[in-house]
């Protein structure tokens, strides 16, 4: 206990303190950089300004494997600011951190997962190569600032070299396809027309490109993209989007929606919901309504109309590494049953407390049941007025991974995006619509 103690009393290293300040300050105004660095007198300034840089040079690829990894989820004391600066020290900068603090200590122990999701090797291997078996660079088109056609004229004036195909017989096909590409071509995914895909060695380059960080292209995974696809509300709805930060799903749910409509998106943690407001504004959504609160008490007065909602709440993260490995000896099963209890008591809110609510997605980052098909069991039996849509039909059957076996209808209706055999995340979705009854056609 003393040595607990002890641990906890170790103070973050006055120069990380003294960047995120900086961080902090730059991300809120308009003032430069450059003024800030020189403004700071108290840190070493060649350190803090190589710090910053690289995360200014890839801030959506560093915010990106920030959400991917849930460290911040599951550490709610850690800073989202002292997260950012410590996670480009360690992936991109020096490759160590310094001091025993618990912050330190806590991004640490989520390096390998961060290193996934960011696309470079772990620390040990101190590289910045990617390996042969990664998943490709997954880049959506922001149709709220470009066109497809706009997207693709950018691309060849880049030299980049489209790969056309025929529509594919079978989803075999459309993977062999991918492994075949080379680094300089791209190709289209089979089942999202706005979704382009890059070679794997393509991810800094995407990451540092204007047009990432401009939003104009969003770094978005396949699973998460899927997401939007299969919830599929018609221009004009109002949708709800119960945990949205940072944003990413808002923004691909307003491009389904061609822009039109109403969007409600909601964020309890006060961090996250600027980042959800900037990213939402950047991104040209003019249909978003920011909401900072509790998703629980969000009610029909406070979002009136809703007819689409989405559920992505926190989840294990145990889909964000590839090629995982689940064993029962991996899990934490107290973790899971409070999980899973809080994604119950949102699912369920979804589904009861929205009287027009029409279709409802409900997707996690974790390749375990207890989240996943049974949380929709449990669901179905507390709200008989839904039932699941079968998500493999709606993507013309051409799918491999569904749901368990073990739980009947729910498992053949439920998908799964799997590192090993789908290169993309890890993810579970399942889609829910309201059962029409005499006194609602």
């Amino acid at each position: 206990m003393s040595t607990e103690k002890k641990q906890h009393s170790i103070k973050v290293p006055t120069q990380y303190k003294r960047v995120a300040a900086v961080l902090k300050t730059a991300l809120e105004s308009k003032t430069s950089l450059k003024s800030l660095i020189f403004n700071e007198k108290h840190a070493r300034l060649p350190s803090m300004q190589a710090v910053l840089t690289r995360y200014f040079d890839n801030k959506g690829a560093i915010d990106e494997a920030i959400e991917k990894s849930q460290i911040l989820q599951d550490n709610p004391r850690l800073c989202p600011i002292l997260c950012k600066v410590l996670v480009t020290e360690l992936l991109l900068g020096l490759k160590k951190l310094n001091g025993e603090s618990k912050p330190v200590q806590t991004v640490r122990a989520y390096q390998d997962r961060l290193a996934e999701a960011l696309g470079v090797d772990t620390i040990e291997t101190n590289k910045s190569e990617y390996k042969k078996d990664q998943k490709p660079r997954y880049v959506r088109i922001n149709r709220n600032l470009l066109s497809i056609e706009e997207a693709h004229e950018f691309l060849a004036s880049e030299e980049w070299r489209k790969k056309e195909y025929p529509p594919f017989e079978n989803y075999d096909d459309f993977l062999k396809a991918i492994k075949e590409l080379q680094e300089d071509e791209y190709m289209i995914d089979m089942h999202i027309d706005d979704l382009l895909i890059f070679h794997p060695k393509q991810k800094h380059y995407w990451a540092n490109h204007s047009y990432a960080r401009d939003n104009y292209f969003m770094l978005q995974d396949k699973g998460t993209a899927l997401v939007a696809e299969l919830l599929s509300p018609p221009a004009g709805s109002t949708v709800l989007d119960m945990c949205a930060a940072p944003g990413m799903k808002t923004i691909h749910v307003s491009n389904v929606m061609n822009n039109q409509g109403t969007i409600y998106s909601v964020e309890l943690n006060s961090e996250r919901y600027k980042t959800l407001c900037r990213m939402t504004e950047k991104a040209g959504c003019k249909i978003v309504t920011p909401i900072n609160a509790d998703a629980l008490t969000i009610t029909p007065e406070k979002c009136p109309g809703v007819e689409y909602i989405l559920v992505d709440p926190s989840c294990s993260g145990s889909g964000m590494q590839n090629r995982i490995s689940v064993h029962s000896e991996e899990k934490d099963p107290a973790r899971l049953r409070r999980l899973a209890g809080l994604q119950i008591t949102m699912l369920s809110h979804a589904m009861s407390a929205f009287p027009d609510v029409k279709r409802i997605a409900y997707s996690t980052c974790s390749l375990y049941e207890e989240e996943n098909e049974q949380v929709v069991q449990r669901c179905l039996q507390l709200n008989p007025s839904f039932k699941l849509l079968s998500a493999k039909k709606s993507l013309r059957n051409k799918w491999r991974n569904v749901g368990s076996q073990e739980y009947k209808k729910i498992g053949k209706n439920c998908l799964y995006t799997r590192p090993d055999s789908d290169m993309t995340d890890g993810l579970f979705i399942a889609i829910f619509e309201a059962i029409k009854t005499k006194d609602n056609e």
